[in-house]
């Protein structure tokens, strides 16, 4: 009958007796670890994997504004000459709302398949969780943008990304020529114009057609209907130019931003050699300790004393 080996003498350690108990058991060492091994393989082919895919968005040419900034300068606006970055910033501003990325995911089979097992009320709350997939990182030294999408498919993620682009694009677009439009209703449908035609209308009341020494003081009715017409002629006359101006500039493919999907980069985030060998080093420590474990409940016998 095989004898235990004891591992202590007078309360140290004997390292020597400590190695042959572990090398006696190297067999059942190897097995733990061979089955420590295969529980990581099985893991690892259960454990689906992501990607991290990444593309850099960055300002546009400032020769794509110069309409945008000529229009702002005929309705002497406040926000004319914007620059390039400020187009960019704008566009990050309008995609860091979600909306047209959330957009874009909900389209796939898979979320679909995922909001079926929820509650119609919380469906929404369900889709506003895949927001931590994406992420938008500044680079302030470059002036442009990094963007971060988690996902599981390459093709699918370079879908949602142009997708979720081309959605961000329409609405910052939309945005910028409502306040066009805005510019252009506060300059030529505003108090002035309402008051150059009540003046008008007094003029021609009181049969004041034009005055001949050039009268340009107020009340404004004294200068005559006529002067009046061509203030009017003027303000309708700009107010075509403009909305010509906006209907071509609108017409125009306006690159608001500047990127090339097909240099997104993908970095797979499943790390499939970690893993094997994190099992592999958890079968030897548990292999390590089955054997130390077993050899200390086995009876020991004690050494013969020597005369």
């Amino acid at each position: 009958m095989k004898k235990s080996t004891p591992l202590y003498y007078d309360d140290e350690i004997d390292l020597i007796a400590l190695f042959k108990i572990i090398w006696d058991g190297k067999i059942k060492i190897l097995l733990i670890t061979i089955i420590s091994f295969l529980i990581g393989l099985g893991y690892n082919s259960q454990t689906p994997r992501n990607y991290l895919n990444s593309f850099t968005i960055n300002p546009s040419e400032a020769v794509e504004f110069v309409k945008i900034d000529n229009i702002q300068n005929l309705l002497k606006s406040n926000q004319s000459n914007q620059s390039n970055q400020l187009y960019l910033d704008r566009f990050i501003n309008e995609l860091a709302d979600y909306e047209e990325f959330l957009a874009s995911v909900k389209k796939y089979k898979k979320i679909q398949e995922n909001f079926s097992k929820h509650k119609i009320e919380d469906q929404e709350m369900e889709l506003f969780k895949y927001t931590k997939l994406l992420k938008i990182v500044k680079q302030s030294k470059l002036k442009n943008y990094l963007i971060n999408f988690k996902w599981h498919n390459v093709d699918e993620a370079k879908d949602i990304f142009q997708d979720t682009i081309n959605l961000t694009l329409i609405n910052l677009e939309k945005s910028i020529f409502e306040e066009l439009d805005l510019l252009i209703e506060n300059k030529y449908y505003s108090k002035d114009l309402d008051y150059l035609k009540s003046q008008r209308w007094i003029a021609k009341e009181l049969n004041i057609s034009d005055i001949p020494y050039g009268y340009t003081g107020k009340p404004f009715y004294l200068r005559g209907y006529v002067a009046i017409d061509k203030e009017i002629e003027v303000f309708k006359n700009n107010l075509k130019i403009l909305k010509t101006e906006i209907n071509s500039f609108a017409k125009e493919n306006i690159k608001w931003i500047k990127y090339d999907i097909d240099f997104i980069e993908e970095k797979s985030l499943k790390n499939t050699k970690l893993i094997l060998m994190i099992s592999i080093l958890l079968g030897l420590i548990c292999g390590v300790f089955f054997v130390l474990i077993s050899n200390a409940f086995k009876p020991h016998t004690a050494p013969r004393k020597t005369r």
